[in-house]
């Protein structure tokens, strides 16, 4: 019983050592994916945003150690005045804000 405890201690630990240290997106990556987003969305809404324009800013955010630790950090990309707001660890859509703070929380179908 002592060495199943021992076993479930030292997997809880490994466990969230690796959530820790879990790789993310990189700032490159990130904006290469939340341009992706974009060119979704001028193609399914027939918008008219200019994806190939440099990236304002591109900032990491919700990076507490709590939301590292449930894997919750986003990568917030700003270009052509419109803000996508993307999973840092998944790279997944979360919204995309535009510069009339209109907010589309999901990729069109």
């Amino acid at each position: 019983m002592k060495m199943i405890s021992i076993f479930f201690l030292i997997s809880m630990s490994l466990f969230v050592i690796y959530q820790f240290q879990r790789p993310i997106l990189t700032e490159n990556n990130a904006i290469i994916k939340a341009k992706e987003y974009m060119q979704v969305i001028n193609k399914k809404m027939n918008a008219d945003i200019d994806s190939q324009k440099l990236a304002e800013y591109c900032v990491l955010t919700n990076d507490t150690v709590w939301n590292k630790i449930i894997g919750n950090r986003q990568w917030s990309v700003m270009v052509d005045g419109y803000g996508v707001d993307i999973q840092a660890n998944t790279g997944e859509f979360v919204q995309m804000i535009g510069p009339l703070d209109g907010v589309i929380t999901e990729l069109p179908q």
